[in-house]
């Protein structure tokens, strides 16, 4: 899964002890940082599979004009570092991570928000207990800015494929993090919130804090309350009493055999326990494997299925190698470029007519395209839960459940599109002025046989109101789980 902010901003948080004058950056300017956000643009122009897939010329220049204009006019240069030129391409694949060493003296003196945070669509909720604001209040502005305008403003870190807005769901409990980022030399902060209930707001004043107490108070967030079933990569909860069983799945970046000895055991158990009832969670489960997904879907197919995908990208050439780095971190060498380049021209066929190279039969190796269900397999009620969190090859599961007409899907739209994304291989660069690490994702890949792709993620069949959210919370229960839970519930009236 792609990381919504650098890692070694995070880094710098885990040690910041003390708040300082904000920093100038070290080893580069603001017109460094110019400079390197039009050399991606131009990379990424050149590299990117499909860079105008959402977008047409006339609207991306006039858009990247914008976010430089902005950034000229930012007063500090802290909050430049949120005109990311990866958020140009609709693209939840592509990654932009600041060099630590060259950042973080200045995260050592911003002022952080003070309280842990969530989201819920387009609004943001106090996500602690026993702080000035009441937990699950939802704060309506920040220093005079609408929640919603705070929420577009960290578009840097929230960006997902085409015009899926629910890239917010991936901020976790960084979202205060990117709310300091909003306002780095505010000292304090003006809070407009409401509390559950309430007919009108209140209005607070909240003092900032320093890097260590606001990374102390992000982590003391109450949601999500099922981070027990997070503590692996899959994880199993049996509810007896509900005839329910819960299968959490972090990841499709396992070895086959590892998944399926996994999945074996925990339907074998659903099956000696009769439960009737599955709920699987993928709402955090930032991809991998397709194939993954598919051998999934097998424990809950009723059928045999298709296990189709393609790929296909505007160029197979390596540009740029002299900024190249291989998966050690280090620059690429001459045959390690030369081995990338062959790679991809096996696998890829040119179509003159489209203007695309297409995978041809030797990316496809070892996948099964008429996929049996397993002996194992479920037959009961499936319910899956989604988010933006739910990214590439996650998405894809939920998609092979959709279409297969197999379970209900219950959340919000998922991060990465229902036809198609980007995946496959990736090539990491680091720009010449900031040392920045760009990343970018060599192919799409298309789900199923679609031809097209709207933009969209996997729409759920059911989603929570903001109401039924504050309550479930206020119970202190995972509000899709809680939801899904009275879903079944009502069925059996």
């Amino acid at each position: 899964m792609k990381q919504v902010i650098a890692s070694g901003i995070l880094m710098s948080l885990l040690t910041t002890s003390a708040m300082a004058q904000l920093q100038p950056f070290t080893g580069f300017t603001r017109q460094d940082l110019k400079d390197d956000f039009t050399y991606a643009v131009d990379l990424l122009k050149r590299q990117h599979p499909n860079p105008y897939k959402f977008s047409d010329t006339v609207t991306f220049n006039r858009k990247m004009d914008s976010l430089l204009a902005r950034l000229d006019k930012d007063p500090s240069l802290l909050s430049a570092l949120r005109y990311s030129p990866v958020q140009l391409f609709n693209d939840v694949h592509l990654k932009l991570d600041y060099d630590e060493e060259r950042v973080i003296d200045v995260f050592y003196g911003i002022h952080h928000f003070p309280l842990a945070t969530a989201t819920f669509k387009d609004k943001i909720i106090v996500n602690a207990k026993g702080t000035s604001i009441p937990f699950g209040a939802e704060i309506l502005s920040i220093n005079k800015m609408p929640a919603a305008k705070i929420l577009s403003e960290i578009g840097y870190a929230t960006y997902s494929d085409g015009f899926i807005r629910t890239g917010t769901d991936r901020t976790g409990n960084n979202l205060s993090l990117f709310i300091s980022l909003v306002f780095p030399e505010s000292t304090s902060y003006e809070v407009v919130y409401k509390e559950y209930g309430a007919k009108n707001p209140a209005t607070i004043q909240l003092k900032a804090v320093d890097a260590k107490t606001g990374y102390h108070n992000r982590n003391l967030g109450e949601l999500p309350f099922n981070t027990f079933l997070k503590r692996g990569y899959v994880t199993k909860e049996y509810l007896d009493s509900e005839s329910t069983a819960i299968l959490t799945v972090l990841t499709f970046m396992l070895q086959e055999s590892d998944m399926y000895k996994e999945l074996s055991n925990f339907f074998e158990e659903v099956k000696q326990r009769n439960i009737k009832n599955v709920i699987i969670d993928i709402r955090s489960n930032g991809g991998g494997n397709p194939n993954m997904s598919a051998l999934l879907y097998s424990f809950v197919a009723l059928k045999p299925f298709d296990n189709v995908f393609n790929y296909r990208t505007k160029n197979i050439d390596v540009h740029d190698p002299e900024n190249l780095l291989n998966g050690y971190g280090t620059k690429m060498g001459e045959e390690e470029v030369k081995q990338n380049v062959n790679f991809l021209k096996q696998r890829f066929d040119y179509d003159s007519t489209a203007g695309f190279y297409y995978g041809n039969a030797r990316l496809t190796e070892g996948s099964i395209s008429n996929y049996p269900p397993d002996k194992n397999n479920f037959k009961g009620d499936v319910y899956v839960l989604i988010s933006g969190g739910t990214v590439s090859a996650a998405t894809y599961f939920a998609a092979l459940v959709k279409n297969n007409q197999r379970g209900v899907l219950v959340g919000t739209e998922t991060g990465s599109g229902e036809a198609s994304t980007t995946a496959a291989w990736f090539s990491t660069y680091t720009l010449p002025k900031t040392k920045s690490r760009l990343t970018v994702p060599m192919s799409e890949i298309y789900f199923m046989k679609a031809k097209d792709d709207n933009g969209r993620g996997c729409l759920p069949h059911k989603e929570l109101t903001f109401e039924a959210f504050q309550q479930y919370i206020r119970a202190n229960k995972d509000p899709e789980i809680q939801y899904t839970l009275d879903l079944i519930r009502s069925a059996k009236r």
